[in-house]
């Protein structure tokens, strides 16, 4: 009878369900290190070479960075059994030899009776199979063989041959074998996680998060396969729960981890694709190429990876991806600066963007990303009230119609210039058409979705509005911005109980979002529940700084604060040094305290100044005093393109 358990000193592994025991809680253990400690066991005191290993984790036509992954596999092993960063002392290392067991070994049987401390290969131990379920049902399922009669010897030995020559075809995968026999579940859906960056000094970080994005991005490409944006998996560089728990955590089937190094004019990037269900490698490669050729390398990584997962790009996808030629490397390096400062999302960041990408754009004018990212920056820029929108937005407008310009099927660029169409041109028909053609080309962009749903819920498409922040939320799913973005336009459909759920789930994650805060404190203010509206609002106006802030004001003007309402709007309506006022949010200001001339001034100038906010007037609740005005709806009117 075989053991069911193995005990290895205050340890015990259980041979039937791959955990291990220890001061009364189990662990269980994933694929490899498991099958690594049972080749140990099979031969405790003995040297496991490396080569031994490689050939019983990975069958021979497996394409795999195979020291990557043993040394990944020894170390979760030696985490599971408490030796990381302690002396060894179950498991020693032969250094560039390989690895054996130096502890002792007492098997355990299902009838609780224990063997001696010898070798468990005395105790029948069932050998590894190639599948973790056969290795558990050899554990626990004894197999008595009766011994064939003198007459039927040939008969057994004959089936005997058999056996073995279909279990080795199974294992070497001949013609397919082992995937028929032991079909591999299929992955419809994968995250990046963050490329380590090996270059050895943390200002290279840029580069390595570029790559993720970019790699993220081709791989996006791909229809039949949803792809998790690298903004949720950057919290992922060490998954302390391993990759079962990524996996849970982002809802996807595999992840693709790898590295960047960067040395002098040449770069070396590994990627290897893993079933993050059972931490299997499934694929692996290493690609090394001119920094010029970085392009052509990231999509060669996305095909390679797509076509381990028989995913399909649509034809416009396959037309953008193939249209790459060498680019200067300076100007790709000043292309990723510009993006790493881009996300900082703070006005100083914007800033500096706009000058890396005008520093890419001048090593390589003929740059269709670098002028995308440009435009990006600028329509910020407006959003952010460091530029006017009158300054911000033609320069945007221009670098947007560049990009496609140079590259018509640049996604990119069409999320751009949509943005510019549906927040300064007001052409909401051309805003739509520019977000439709950049789905055509990237379906599963994040910030395309994100920017869409934002346009439905101004043009008063509310239920449009909430499934399109949904689906961006599913290809982000702990993107901060986009779940706060979930509540935001709950609050503009009026179903205030989801947004106040739907904010505080957000909050209890990050307090310090302070957009998610001022949205939550507007939907309570909609409620009448002032004293949590006005601790809301305050917290919020602490996070930026303490200064007046038209939130607050409004909250002041809502809840019989009238008087301090009116200091903080004087504040407000003192000239600022860069010419941006909060015109849209003055004028709710004004219609909170029962003031319609004054609010339909600041209107007309926010009209006139076409500011960033306007288009949402037609949904914000802080417009409803002002609604049945004719000068409103005259205002509408002209954003519409007709006349007052």
């Amino acid at each position: 009878m075989p053991p069911v358990r193995l005990k290895l000193r205050e340890y015990e592994l259980d041979l039937r369900t791959r955990e291990l025991l220890h001061n009364g809680r189990r662990r269980l253990l994933q694929e490899q290190p498991y099958r690594v400690l049972r080749m140990l066991l099979e031969r405790p005191g003995e040297l496991v070479t490396r080569e031994e290993l490689q050939q019983g984790l990975w069958p021979a036509d497996s394409v795999v960075d195979f020291e990557h992954g043993l040394n990944k596999a020894i170390g979760k092993l030696r985490d599971a059994l408490g030796e990381h960063g302690q002396p060894s002392q179950l498991i020693e290392t032969l250094p560039r030899q390989g690895y054996r067991f130096v502890g002792p070994v007492e098997p355990v049987f299902e009838s609780g009776g224990k063997g001696t401390a010898a070798s468990p290969s005395q105790e029948a131990l069932p050998a590894l199979s190639s599948s973790p379920e056969q290795m558990s049902a050899a554990a626990a399922v004894p197999i008595r063989t009766p011994a064939p009669s003198s007459s039927g010897w040939l008969i057994a030995a004959g089936c005997l041959g058999l056996a073995l020559l279909v279990a080795a075809a199974a294992v070497l995968n001949v013609g397919g074998l082992r995937d028929a026999i032991f079909p591999r579940p299929s992955i419809r859906s994968v995250a990046v996680l963050p490329l380590k960056n090996l270059s050895g000094t943390p200002d290279q970080d840029y580069l390595a998060q570029g790559f993720t994005d970019e790699l993220t991005t081709n791989l996006a490409r791909f229809s039949t396969l949803r792809v998790v944006s690298s903004t949720s998996a950057s919290r992922y560089h060490d998954p302390p729960g391993g990759l079962a728990q990524v996996a849970r955590d982002l809802n996807v089937d595999a992840v693709v981890e790898g590295s960047v190094v960067r040395s002098g004019k040449r770069v070396r990037i590994t990627a290897q694709l893993i079933d993050a269900r059972t931490d299997t490698h499934l694929w692996a490669q290493s690609y090394e190429r001119e920094f010029g050729e970085v392009l052509e390398i990231q999509d060669t990584i996305a095909r390679d990876i797509a076509s381990q997962l028989r995913a399909t790009l649509t034809a416009a996808a396959d037309k953008a991806q193939r249209r790459h030629s060498p680019i200067d490397p300076d100007a790709y390096d000043a292309l990723l600066r510009g993006r790493n400062e881009q996300g900082k999302q703070r006005g100083s960041a914007l800033l500096s963007s706009v000058r890396y990408f005008e520093k890419a754009i001048d090593l390589e004018p003929r740059y269709a990303a670098a002028f995308a990212g440009l435009a990006d920056s600028y329509s910020l820029l407006a959003n952010y009230g460091v530029l006017t929108p009158s300054v911000a937005f033609p320069r945007a407008e221009a670098a947007a119609r560049k990009a496609l310009e140079l590259d018509p099927d640049s996604a990119e660029a069409h999320t751009a210039l949509a943005y510019v169409k549906h927040h300064y041109e007001w052409d909401w028909a051309g805003a739509e058409a520019e977000y439709r053609r950049s789905f055509e080309i990237n379906p599963q962009s994040p910030t395309t979705h994100l920017r869409y749903s934002e346009y439905l819920s101004n043009m008063g498409r509310h239920e449009e509005a909430i499934g399109e922040i949904r689906r961006a939320q599913s290809l982000a799913p702990l993107s901060l911005v986009i779940g706060s973005s979930v509540g935001r336009y709950l609050y503009y459909a009026r179903r205030y109980d989801e947004a106040v759920a739907e904010l505080q789930q957000l909050l209890a994650l990050d307090p310090e979002r302070a957009y998610a805060r001022i949205h939550l404190a507007m939907a309570y203010e909609e409620k009448g529940d002032c004293a949590r509206a006005l601790a809301e609002m305050s917290r919020a106006n602490m996070q930026f700084g303490g200064g007046p802030g038209p939130g607050l004001a409004h909250v002041y003007a809502r809840c019989g604060k009238r008087d301090e309402a009116r200091r903080m709007l004087a504040s407000l309506e003192s000239p600022p040094a860069n010419g941006v006022y909060d015109w849209v949010w003055i004028a709710a200001v004004h219609a909170a305290l029962g003031e319609p001339n004054e609010a339909f001034v600041w209107l007309e100038r926010a009209y006139q100044e076409r500011d960033f906010f306007l288009p949402f007037i037609r949904v914000v609740p802080y417009m409803d005093p002002l609604r049945g005005d004719p000068r409103f709806q005259a205002i509408l009117k002209k954003m519409d393109g007709g006349q007052p």
